[in-house]
C-alpha cells in the first residue's frame, strides 16, 4: 500500500542519514542530534577512541585493509558496550560512547579496559594487523553544569594523553 511504501521510504531515509555506510554504526548527524537531546541535569560518562595503527595499515596496503580494520574494531566496540550506550563513528578512525546515568566510574573503567584487550586481539587476527591497539579517553560529568563539549574536550585530551603514555590503554579526565 502507498501509506506501507511512505513508511518505509521515511524510515529508510532515517536509517541512511543516522548509519555510518561502512561500519553500521550510528554517524556524526546521529551524535549531534543525540546530544542536543541529552538532559544536562543527569550525570555523563563520554568516552572517546581512536584506533592506533590504523595509519600504517592503510599505508602499506590501501583503504580497502584500514576499512576493514575500521569495521573489525566497529564490531568491537558495539559488543563491548551493547549494554551501556550507542557507538558513534564520527570520522576515520575516531569513535565515541557516551554512557546516560551511568556513574559508576570503576565499570566505566573497567568496561574500557575491556574494549582495549578486545582491540588488542586484533592484532592476532592478521599478520599486517600486529601493531594495532587503542587508545581510549573517558571524562566524567559529574557536576550540573557541565557542557558536552566540555566532556569531549576532556576525553579527547585523555584519549591523547592515552597516546602519549604508550598507546593500548585509556586514561581518565
Amino acid at each position: 500500500s502507498r501509506v506501507m511504501k511512505e513508511k518505509y521510504e521515511k524510515e529508510k531515509l532515517i536509517y541512511t542519514s543516522t548509519t555510518d555506510e561502512l561500519t553500521r554504526c550510528l554517524n556524526r548527524h546521529a551524535y549531534e542530534e543525540d546530544l542536543n537531546r541529552l538532559d544536562p541535569a543527569e550525570e555523563w560518562i563520554y568516552i572517546s577512541m581512536d584506533i592506533n595503527g590504523l595509519k600504517c595499515v592503510n599505508d602499506s596496503l590501501g583503504h580497502a585493509a584500514g576499512d576493514e580494520l575500521i569495521c573489525a574494531a566497529a564490531d568491537c566496540m558495539k559488543e563491548c558496550f551493547q549494554n551501556y550506550g550507542n557507538v558513534y563513528r564520527i570520522g576515520g578512525d575516531e569513535f565515541v560512547v557516551y554512557l546516560s546515568n551511568v556513574t559508576d566510574r570503576q565499570n566505566a573503567m573497567a568496561v574500557a579496559e575491556k574494549l582495549c584487550q578486545v582491540i588488542r586481539e586484533l592484532s592476532t587476527m592478521k599478520k599486517e594487523w600486529s601493531n594495532i591497539s587503542a587508545s581510549i579517553g573517558i571524562s566524567f560529568a559529574d557536576h550540573p553544569n557541565i557542557k558536552m563539549e566540555e566532556l569531549y574536550i576532556s576525553a579527547d585530551k585523555a584519549m591523547y594523553s592515552a597516546k602519549e603514555n604508550g598507546r593500548n590503554q585509556y586514561q581518565t579526565l
